[in-house]
């Protein structure tokens, strides 16, 4: 753990928990998140958080400062329970986010572990998990919650956005765990996945365990590739329905990067509603193929970047000789992406702008061509230019999340 946090007699310390892909995990999920068509997200602290609007959820959502989750819990059999609260760090010098459940003591929800200190200094997206003493649930009942902060930060507008919360139960572990079914060969660039379930599953994920860009919000490539938003897997291999096919997945290799082995894993959720999380199927490899794909993590992103507020830059390193490089692929995840005035790689201008305003978004735009020369051996500039003014009044910014922008790159053998 990255920070120490000292415990005053009415605050809960929680150790932060990895992610819930241990092979044999057995838990129900219920999840939390705002309605569709309105705001995507929820406001904690400052002049805007929820507290200060009552009536603007459903009252089925909120009563008074209290958020509401209506499911009744399944605690039969239960041996922990966690939450894992999809968190924006939004506005600079918001601290010590808390949650509180059923009345009882606020439980404090540590900052990631993975940027730098300190890191509410920094832009992040990303999903945050902490255990929840199983005494305080109720067996058959819905679950009351609070979310806060410190009313204090710099410019007095304390806020985090959270995008969801995911709350679980888990069970005695699986005694077998399932296991993913792979080719016995090397995988080719249309690989298919499968498991032995019955027809009990109702879907089955399947995820990455290797490299490739991360889009957690950790600025960790080699990792379980595991995320989500508004409790939704995004940017993983792929979810299966069909039981008649093994619930077989078809999984596009292309830009998968060149990597001696690697492995993949998935969760079933059964028709009894519970979740199952088979073994890592590891030691999996790539077919020859005529090209070659690198990803490259940047160096640190600049704190606050956020384009209102100035021009950034970030550094990248490429090692290898670019003489056949062909394609490449730039990633990050922005908030507000509409108020980006440029985004340039080494004084190249690659990306503008898209037109939704305060939403979350991933990008990966693809170039080639004379785009191509931009690249450098060696040191590379990613940068953002300063979001001008709109009619003399300041307007929002683009903010680029942590760990900022990412980049792969395809060499063509000749």
């Amino acid at each position: 753990m990255k920070k120490s946090f000292f415990a005053a007699v009415f605050l809960i310390i929680a150790v932060p928990l990895t992610a819930q892909w241990t092979p044999g995990d057995t838990y129900r999920e219920y999840h939390w998140v705002t309605p569709a068509g309105g705001e995507a997200f929820l406001r904690v602290g400052g002049r805007y958080g929820y507290q200060a609007q009552p009536g603007k959820l459903p009252l089925v959502l909120q009563k008074g400062n209290e958020l509401i989750l209506p499911e009744q819990l399944d605690l039969e059999g239960a041996v922990r329970a966690e939450v894992t609260i999809e968190k924006v760090l939004s506005h600079e010098d918001t601290r010590n986010l808390r949650i509180a459940l059923n009345g009882h003591p606020p439980i404090s929800v540590p900052e990631p572990a993975t940027i730098p200190d300190p890191s509410t200094e920094y832009m992040y997206h990303t999903d945050l998990t902490v255990p929840i003493p199983l005494e305080q649930l109720t067996a058959g009942r819905g679950l009351r919650f609070q979310l806060t902060v410190d009313s204090t930060q710099r410019w007095g507008w304390p806020q985090n956005l959270v995008y969801g919360l995911a709350f679980r139960i888990f069970y005695a572990p699986a005694a077998a765990p399932p296991k993913v079914k792979v080719p016995q060969q090397p995988l080719a660039e249309i690989a298919y996945l499968s498991v032995n379930a019955s027809s009990s599953v109702r879907h089955v994920d399947y995820i990455l365990a290797g490299n490739d860009v991360d889009w957690s919000g950790r600025g960790v490539q080699h990792r379980k590739h595991w995320q989500t938003h508004r409790g939704e897997p995004h940017h993983t291999i792929g979810r299966a329905t069909d039981p008649g096919n093994d619930f077989s997945v078809r999984w596009n290799t292309a830009w998968l990067p060149d990597q001696d082995n690697f492995g993949v894993q998935a969760r079933l959720l059964g028709e009894d509603g519970k979740y199952r999380v088979s073994e890592v199927t590891g030691g999996l490899r790539l077919a020859p193929r005529p090209y070659r794909i690198a990803v490259y993590a940047p160096g640190p992103a600049p704190r606050n970047w956020v384009t209102r507020s100035g021009a950034f830059q970030q550094e990248l390193m490429i090692f290898d000789s670019l003489e056949t490089a062909t394609t490449f692929q730039l990633h990050w995840v922005s908030w507000a992406a509409c108020y980006s005035d440029g985004l340039f790689l080494n004084g190249h201008l690659l990306w503008h702008r898209i037109e939704d305003c305060y939403v979350y978004a991933t990008h990966s735009p693809e170039f080639s061509g004379h785009d191509v020369k931009a690249l450098e051996q060696g040191r590379n500039i990613i940068s953002t230019a300063l979001t001008p003014r709109y009619r003399g009044e300041m307007v929002h910014g683009m903010e680029v999340q942590w760990p900022g922008v990412q980049l792969k790159v395809r060499y063509d053998e000749r």
